[in-house]
């Protein structure tokens, strides 16, 4: 055990209760609940027959002690701890090493000042009650479901404003008591804890079981993820104050329509032009460019593997707790690290923003040809490596693709891959509501880097299903096009080639594995969804970016994994953050 005392253990400990707690007065109760602790108290630390050996305690009770923190080495000198009382404290958090209590199946942290818990929390796999009430959270863990024995959890009494919805997925729980938060109206009834309301634990429990069954199925909106919205100047209005945000969005969209005025909002769509209101298209955009983001980062696992590479590094439960496989590809990467598909997304999008809705063709060409350039990660795209490299490329992109796929063609190479999609995440907010334009546009960016006619094709095909989620189209009305060109290539292979598969190199093989995936994540989710195109390998950024951003589209900012948001490079989430509020400010999106 390193440096603790190596000395004969006492037997006995087993199976004692370890307290140094006197009887409890009323006046002492009361004094601990109200923090009026009377002059002359110390605060105290874990006794040192605690620390400083290792003993055999199996139950612990350090109540009412005023103890100010717990050793994060406590877990080495109580290896077999499965019982901590440690309530009516002084704790402002846990240690890290919590989980080291590998045994422990009853924590009673109770009235002490703790604001989280720790990340590796969730770890304690043989929890089974979990006593965390008058304390001050205002969060649990996203992934509270990883405590698959807990059967009790007393969270009341603290600043919760929602409970995770994958409370939902905790098969052995049957109490959960919650009342005395934060939670708003629509869980006061739910969360009651009184005599007239014996069952109200269990109506809770059904609630988030039912809404965590069908989040997964895409079918409401779970209160987990908040945005932090960072308005702009053109926010700085009593209209504002004085009504909603669907009523302010309206009025905006009034006065650009009756004046002509978008100065300040140049992206505001026009009335009638999406079913979607102020804050539901809000969510709707932060849930396509998140889950192209979340689809990226994940790809980065078995992009270039091949599928039987892919399922023999990862299990696709629990996926991010596997190992990082490091090879030639994924040296240059870190878990949570977005490839340059991402970049090009914010690329176009902050040229949208910028210039007002236009798409520039030489605005793109420039900042894909600064971003390929600064990039420390591998291109994997012979395209865009071979045009890109052409000397004429930032003043006439178009010419320089049409001469490189030429140069290729007569030398039989490849000339196309999926890396014209993600400009098509960032290109569609600018005329979602009028779809020959979005088609247009499509056709003319894509065919800066990619005019190989399946590019073309693809890449409206893309932009289109993405523009008419954004007007509230329903999913399968969106994809449509898709579903039908990806069947008619299908049999046209088939009767061509004896083969009804769409060539690897070809865009819309992407679309394909979108079209699959989305039959996926009718049945089973979004996770499985966007992990069965990860664990395809190969083009895996890509795709999994394009099914990322679909799905999220379609489900929202709101209900995507928590965890995955949070998986996301720190800095990149940083970066989307701001351009999302840029956008939000120009649309008028309060």
């Amino acid at each position: 055990m390193g440096g603790y005392a190596s000395v004969q253990l006492n037997l006995e400990n087993k199976d004692s209760l370890y307290s140094v707690q006197e009887k409890i007065t009323p006046e002492d109760y009361y004094n601990h609940c109200t923090g009026s602790t009377p002059s002359g108290s110390k605060t105290c630390l874990v006794p040192p027959e605690l620390t400083a050996k290792v003993s055999l305690y199996q139950r612990v009770d350090l109540s009412y002690q005023n103890i100010l923190e717990l050793p994060p080495s406590l877990p080495l000198t109580l290896p077999h701890l499965t019982c901590l009382y440690v309530a009516h404290n002084k704790l402002a958090a846990l240690p890290p090493t919590i989980h080291g209590f590998l045994h422990l199946q009853d924590l009673d942290i109770s009235h002490n000042e703790i604001c989280e818990l720790p990340e590796t929390f969730t770890a304690l796999a043989n929890l089974r009650k979990l006593d965390v009430s008058n304390n001050l959270l205002s969060v649990l863990p996203v992934q509270i479901d990883q405590l698959e024995s807990l059967e009790k959890i007393n969270v009341s009494h603290n600043k919760l404003e929602h409970l995770p919805i994958a409370m939902g997925n905790l098969p052995k729980l049957r109490v959960l008591l919650a009342n005395k938060n934060q939670l708003g109206p629509a869980f006061e009834q739910l969360c009651t804890d009184d005599s007239q309301a014996e069952d109200s634990s269990l109506k809770l429990l059904q609630h988030l079981r039912s809404c965590y069954h069908q989040t997964q199925q895409g079918e409401v909106l779970a209160s987990g993820n908040m945005f932090k919205r960072e308005r702009g100047s053109v926010f700085d209005s009593k209209i504002l104050k004085a009504g909603s945000a669907q009523a302010f969005f309206k009025q905006i969209q009034t006065q650009a329509v009756n004046t002509g005025n978008r100065i300040l909002t140049p992206l505001v769509p026009p009335p009638g032009s999406t079913k979607l209101d102020a804050d539901s298209l809000k969510d709707a955009l932060l849930g396509l460019f998140y889950g192209a983001a979340i689809g990226d980062a994940l790809g980065v696992f078995t992009e270039t593997m091949t599928p039987n590479q892919a399922e023999f590094y990862y299990d696709k439960d629990n996926f991010l707790a596997n190992r990082f496989h490091v090879d030639e590809y994924r040296c240059h990467y870190e878990k949570g690290d977005v490839t340059v598909a991402s970049n090009i997304v914010i690329s176009v999008l902050d040229s949208v923003i910028s210039w007002s809705g236009v798409v520039d063709e030489l605005d793109y060409a420039k900042k894909l040809s600064q971003l390929i350039t600064l990039s420390d990660k591998p291109l994997i795209s012979p395209v865009l490596q071979g045009v890109t490299a052409k000397s004429n490329f930032m003043t006439d992109p178009s010419c320089a693709a049409k001469e490189w796929n030429q140069q290729k063609l007569n030398n039989s190479g490849t000339v196309s891959d999926s890396y014209c999609l993600p400009a098509m995440i960032g290109l569609v907010i600018a005329q979602f509501h009028h779809l020959v334009e979005t088609q247009e546009n499509a056709r003319r960016i894509c065919g800066a880097t990619h005019c190989a006619e399946d590019n073309l094709l693809a890449a409206e095909l893309f932009a289109v299903c993405l523009a008419k989620l954004i007007k509230g189209d329903n999913l399968e009305e969106s994809l449509g096009c898709i579903r039908e060109v990806v069947e008619e290539r299908r049999h046209s292979n088939a009767a061509e080639n004896n083969n009804n598969t769409i060539a690897r190199n070809s865009p819309l093989k992407t679309l394909e594995t979108l079209s699959d995936c989305v039959n996926i994540y009718k049945a089973k989710g979004y996770q499985d969804a966007v992990l069965t195109a990860v664990l395809k390998g190969r083009n895996a950024s890509i795709e999994s970016q394009a099914v990322g951003a679909v799905l999220g589209l379609h489900i929202g900012f709101i209900n995507l994994p928590s965890h995955w948001i949070n998986f996301v490079q720190p800095a990149f989430r940083k970066h989307l953050d701001k351009k999302m509020n840029a956008l939000f400010d120009v649309m008028a999106i309060p």
